[in-house]
C-alpha cells in the first residue's frame, strides 16, 4: 500500500508539530513505495531520527458562519472564500503558522540549470551555503566515524539518482536548512531554492569538497578524493537520471556544429576536456598561489630591522645609518609621510611620499615599477603585519619624494591610516600579485564557458588544441581550415632580411588565415624576432590587426623596439613604470598625454579660477557649494576625455602591444577582436595566462622555445602536476606536429658554441649559418687579435680538484639579502676577463655579464661600478636577458651544485 503525499505538507518548523498535537502520523514514503519496503534514501549524515514523517490532520468540520450585523454583499462574499481557503487547510492539516511553509511534493525536485545569485540574490545563495555546509559536516562526520563504510555506496547513488531518490536528497535537506533563519523578506525565494533539487546539489557537492579538504589539511584523512562520501557522491552526479535533471548551460551543439564542423558527440567531448584542464589548473594555480603567499611573507619577516636592544635614534639618524649599514644598497625605506594622492592614466592610485624634514632618501635599489609592500612603522622602522602592495611610480627628481601606484584606494582603512603617521616601503622579490592569479583563473573561467560557443572567436583555436587530430582534419575537409602554407612570399623579403628557407616557410604559413594555430620553435640565433616582425608587417598589409604578447615586460619592448622603424601604428598597452624609456614614446600613456595635453591645460586653467573664486566666498556656503560642484564637474569632463581618447588610440592601432596578463586590461578587451594574436617567449609562459590573449583572436602563433628557459614554478606539487608545462610545448606535439613548424638554421653564434647546444638540447638538428660558423671577436677592425678575441668558447673552472682558480671562490648565501648565492672570488675573475676584452678593443656595451643568482649580479654590478671604462656593460641575470644577443658574454655560474640540491631562490 502506497500513500500519495501531493496532498501532505512538510512542515519546516521543527517546534510546528507541537503546536497540534491531535494529528495523525503517517510515515513518509516515496511516490510507489510500499510499506513493506525498507528505504534506502536515509540522510547518512543528518540529525539522529528514527523515520521522517509527515503530520497530517483528518478533516475538521468547519465552523457555521454567522452572518455580522451590518455586513453589505462584497463584505460578505470576501469573508466566504477566505472561510473557504481556511476550510481547505484545514482539511489538510492544521493552519499553518509563521514558521510553517506549505510545499507541493511535485516541485520538490524540479529540473533544471542550478539557480545562482542573479536569480535567487546574494542574501538566499549564502543562506543555502549555511544550510549545505552543515549538512556537508554531518557527512564528514559519518566518513570520520566510519558510518558510511556499511552503506551500498553504488545502489545509494542510484536511487539518489532516480526521481524518488532525488525527493528523498530535498527532504534530508529541510531540516539543516530549516535550521539557518531566513533572510527577512526573502522567504518565497528561500522556500524556491531549497525546494530545487540542482540547486541544492549544486551548494552540497561544493560544500562538501570544502569540508573534506579541511579535513585532509587538519590531517583527519589522506586523500579526500578517496572518501566514501566523496564517492558516493560522484557516483550519483554520473548517473543517467541525474545528469538529465540538473541541466547546465552550455554551447549549443548545434551551432558549435556549423561551425567547427564535427559532430554533436566530438563536441561534448572536447567540451569535457576543456572542463578537466580547468579543474586541474585551477587547483594548480591555486596551490602556487599560497606557495608565493608564504614566500612574500618570509621576505616580510626577513626585511632589515634594528636590533630590540639598541637605543632608538632620531628618525634621520636612522634613515642614513639604515641605508648606509644594512647594506650596500637598502630595499627598504623607512620613515616617510604621505603628502598627497592622485588618480593617473587608467585610473592608477597615485601617492606622493616624502622624507621627514625634507631629507634626501637613503641609498636604495628601488626603481620604478618594482613591487613593494607599504606599512606604517614606529621611530626605529619596525613595521606593522598589515600591508598594501603597489609598485614604484618614479622617483622625485629632488631626492627626497618617491611616487607609488597602491592597489587600495580613496576611503579604503588601510589607505586612511596610513595618512599622519610614518610609513615604510619594502621592495620584496617574490611579491605575491594577486591581480595576475585573477586574470589566470579568470581565462581558465572564459574558456570553460565560452571556449565553444559560436560566439567566440577563437573557437577555431580551441577546437584545434582539444580535438583529436582525426577531428582537426575533419575541419580541414570541410575547408574550415588550411593547415597549409598560404600564396607564396614575396621574394623581395629574402633579400631585404636574408631569409633562409625555413623562415620563409614559417612566415607563409603564419599568414595563412584559415590556420587557427601555429607553433614557431627558434632556438637561439635562428632569427625568430626578425620573422615575427615581418611576419606582423605583413599581417597588418593583409588587413589584419594583431596583438603581440609575452610573458614579460622587456621581451614585450624588444618587440616594440623591433617594430618602431617598420612605419606601424603600434600602441604599447601596460603600466607606464614597466615600459622601458627606450619605448616610452610608444606607450599608451605618453600617446593619450600627448593628445590630451591642450585640454588640460585649459583644465587647469579652470580650476585655478574657480579655486580663487572658492576663496572668496567662504562664508556664502551656498555659493562655495556650487563652485565645488563645478570643480568635481571639470575631473569628470577630464575622466570622460580620456576614455574617450584612450578608445580611439586603440580603435586605430594597427599593433597593439602589451604582457600576458596585461592583455585582460578591460582597455584592450574593450576594444574589438583581433584577427591575429602572436605570444613570444610563449615557452616562459604557464598556459592559463597563454589563454588570456588567445581568447580575443581568431587565430593564433605561439613562438618561442621550450628547450630554453622554462617558467618559474615556486611549487614544487604545481611544478609536478604540470603547471610549469607551457602551451608552446603542448601544442607543439599535438597532432603528430601538424601545428609545428622549426627553425634550424642558426645566424649569431661560432659553430663551437652552437655545436654543443645543439648536441645537449636539440638532438644535433640546429646547423649554423656559413656566416657565422667560424666568426670570433677578432674579425672586427677594431679589436686587437689576441688569444682572448680569437677564442669563440672559453671555460674556466674556478674550483679544480687541486684547488682553486682564486681565492675566495666559494658560494655564499646573501642572509642580510637577497637570501639566494654569490660568489666573489668568482666576481673577481669576471671583472678582470671584462676588462681585458676592452683592453683587446671590444666595446662596453656589446658585453653582456650574467649569472643565475640575484646576490651575484648585484655583486657584479657593484664592482664593475668600480672602473669608470667599464660604464656600459649590461650585469642581468639569465631570464631578464632572454631574446637579446651580445658580441661577448659572460656567464657566472657561482656554484655547480647537483640537481637535487639545486635552491629555488635565484
Amino acid at each position: 500500500m502506497s500513500i500519495d503525499l501531493l496532498p501532505c505538507r512538510f512542515l519546516f518548523s521543527p517546534s510546528a508539530a507541537g503546536r497540534c498535537p491531535n494529528r495523525r502520523a503517517i510515515t513518509l514514503l516515496s511516490a510507489g513505495a510500499s510499506p513493506s519496503t525498507p528505504s534506502r534514501s536515509r540522510s547518512l549524515g543528518a540529525p539522529p531520527i528514527r523515520q521522517r514523517r509527515v503530520r497530517a490532520a483528518p478533516s475538521v468540520p468547519s465552523k457555521q458562519a454567522t452572518r455580522p450585523v451590518g455586513e453589505n454583499g462584497k463584505t460578505r462574499r470576501r469573508r466566504r472564500r477566505k472561510q473557504a481557503v481556511e476550510e481547505r487547510r484545514e482539511e489538510r492539516g492544521c493552519v499553518p503558522s509563521m514558521e510553517e511553509a506549505s510545499i507541493r511534493v511535485g516541485t520538490l525536485y524540479q529540473n533544471g540549470d542550478p539557480l545562482g545569485r542573479k536569480e535567487l540574490g546574494r542574501c538566499v545563495v549564502e543562506w543555502l551555503r549555511q544550510g549545505m555546509q552543515s549538512m556537508a559536516s554531518k557527512f564528514a562526520s559519518a566518513e570520520l566515524q566510519g558510518d558510511m563504510a556499511d552503506l551500498d555506496a553504488a545502489a545509494l547513488a542510484q536511487e539518489w539518482g532516480s526521481a524518488d531518490g532525488r525527493l528523498g536528497f530535498v527532504i534530508q535537506a529541510q531540516p539543516y536548512m530549516s535550521a539557518i533563519p531566513m533572510p527577512k523578506g526573502l522567504e518565497a525565494l528561500c522556500l524556491k531554492a531549497c525546494t530545487h533539487y540542482p540547486t541544492l546539489f549544486d551548494h552540497f557537492q561544493r560544500e562538501l569538497r570544502d569540508v573534506l579538504q579541511s579535513c585532509q589539511n587538519q590531517g583527519l584523512i589522506s586523500d579526500w578524493r578517496s572518501t566514501q562520501s566523496w564517492k558516493l557522491l560522484k557516483e550519483m552526479a554520473n548517473s543517467a537520471q541525474h545528469r538529465e535533471a540538473v541541466r547546465r548551460t552550455a554551447p549549443r551543439p548545434k551551432a558549435v556544429h556549423g561551425s567547427i564542423g564535427v559532430s554533436l558527440n566530438k563536441v561534448k567531448l572536447m567540451q569535457r576536456r576543456i572542463e578537466q584542464f580547468v579543474t586541474h589548473m585551477s587547483d594548480l594555480l591555486r596551490i602556487e598561489r599560497d606557495v608565493e603567499l608564504e614566500f612574500t611573507q618570509e621576505e616580510l619577516n626577513a626585511a632589515p630591522m634594528l636590533d630590540d636592544d639598541s637605543e632608538p635614534p632620531k628618525p634621520v639618524e636612522y634613515l642614513v645609518s639604515h641605508g648606509q649599514s644594512q647594506q650596500e644598497q637598502c630595499d627598504t625605506i623607512c620613515n616617510l609621510n604621505v603628502i598627497s594622492s592622485s588618480t593617473g592614466l587608467g585610473g592608477l592610485h597615485l601617492v606622493l611620499f616624502r622624507i621627514e624634514g625634507g631629507h634626501k632618501l637613503p641609498p636604495t635599489t628601488l626603481s620604478p615599477g618594482d613591487m613593494v609592500c607599504v606599512r606604517t612603522c614606529n621611530s626605529r622602522g619596525e613595521g606593522a603585519t598589515s600591508c598594501m602592495q603597489g609598485f614604484v611610480y618614479n622617483l622625485g627628481e629632488d631626492c627626497c619624494s618617491i611616487t607609488l601606484a597602491l592597489e587600495s584606494r580613496h576611503g579604503d582603512p588601510t589607505f586612511s591610516r596610513l595618512f599622519g603617521k610614518s610609513v615604510r616601503i619594502d621592495r620584496i622579490q617574490g611579491l605575491a600579485d594577486a591581480l595576475t592569479y585573477e586574470r589566470n583563473l579568470e581565462a581558465l573561467m572564459i574558456l570553460q564557458r565560452n571556449g565553444l560557443q559560436k560566439s567566440n572567436v577563437s573557437i577555431g583555436i580551441v577546437a584545434t588544441l582539444f580535438a583529436d587530430s582525426k577531428d582537426v582534419m575533419k575541419m580541414e575537409q570541410n575547408h574550415l581550415t588550411d593547415w597549409g602554407e598560404s600564396s607564396a612570399p614575396d621574394p623581395r623579403i629574402s633579400e631585404r632580411y636574408a631569409l633562409d628557407a625555413l623562415q620563409l616557410r614559417a612566415l607563409s604559413l603564419g599568414l595563412n588565415k584559415k590556420r587557427p594555430v601555429l607553433v614557431i620553435q627558434g632556438p637561439p640565433g635562428t632569427g625568430k624576432t626578425v620573422l615575427l616582425t615581418e611576419l606582423i608587417v605583413r599581417a597588418v598589409q593583409q588587413g589584419e590587426n594583431v596583438l603581440v604578447t609575452a610573458p614579460s615586460n622587456a621581451a614585450v619592448d624588444n618587440m616594440v623596439e623591433r617594430l618602431s622603424n617598420t612605419g606601424l601604428n603600434i600602441v604599447r598597452v601596460g603600466n607606464p613604470a614597466r615600459i622601458s624609456p627606450s619605448v616610452s614614446s610608444k606607450s599608451l600613456a605618453e600617446i593619450v598625454n600627448g593628445k590630451l595635453g591642450q585640454f588640460r591645460k585649459e583644465l587647469e586653467r579652470k580650476r585655478t579660477d574657480l579655486r580663487k573664486d572658492l576663496s572668496y566666498c567662504i562664508e556664502d556656503d551656498s555659493l562655495a557649494a556650487g563652485i565645488r560642484q563645478l570643480l568635481k564637474q571639470l575631473g569628470r569632463d577630464l575622466e570622460k576625455k580620456e576614455k574617450e581618447t584612450i578608445r580611439e588610440v586603440l580603435s586605430d592601432a594597427q599593433v597593439v602591444l602589451s604582457t600576458n596578463t596585461g592583455a585582460a586590461d578591460p582597455l584592450i578587451r574593450r576594444t574589438c577582436c583581433f584577427d591575429l594574436v602572436i605570444l613570444d617567449e610563449a615557452g616562459q609562459a604557464i598556459e592559463p595566462s597563454c589563454w588570456i590573449p588567445i581568447l580575443q583572436g581568431k587565430r593564433c602563433i605561439l613562438a618561442g622555445d621550450h628547450s630554453q628557459l622554462a617558467p618559474v614554478i615556486l611549487s614544487r606539487k604545481a611544478l609536478d602536476g604540470g603547471l610549469g608545462k607551457s602551451l608552446l610545448e603542448r601544442a607543439s606535439s599535438l597532432h603528430t606536429g601538424l601545428l609545428t613548424t622549426r627553425l634550424t638554421v642558426q645566424h649569431r653564434m661560432n659553430d663551437s658554441i652552437a655545436s654543443w647546444a645543439s648536441k645537449e638540447m636539440y638532438h644535433g638538428l640546429l646547423k649554423s649559418s656559413h656566416s657565422v660558423a667560424s666568426q670570433t671577436l677578432a674579425d672586427s677592425p677594431v679589436v686587437k687579435a689576441t688569444w682572448i678575441t680569437r677564442c669563440p668558447l672559453l671555460l674556466l673552472d674556478t674550483r679544480m680538484p687541486y684547488g682553486t682558480l682564486n681565492t675566495g671562490c666559494g658560494e655564499q648565501i646573501d642572509l642580510a639579502g637577497t637570501g639566494s648565492f654569490y660568489n666573489d672570488g668568482e666576481a673577481d675573475i669576471v671583472t678582470q676577463h671584462v676588462l681585458n676584452l676592452v683592453h683587446c678593443g671590444v666595446s662596453p656595451a656589446a658585453i653582456a655579464v650574467q649569472s643565475p643568482y640575484i646576490a651575484q649580479v648585484q655583486l657584479l654590478r657593484e664592482k664593475l661600478e668600480e672602473y669608470p671604462g667599464l660604464s656600459g656593460v649590461e650585469v642581468s641575470t639569465i631570464d631578464s636577458f632572454q631574446g637579446r644577443e651580445a658580441d661577448a658574454v659572460v656567464l657566472s655560474m657561482v656554484s655547480s651544485p647537483i640537481p637535487s640540491s639545486i635552491p629555488a631562490t635565484f
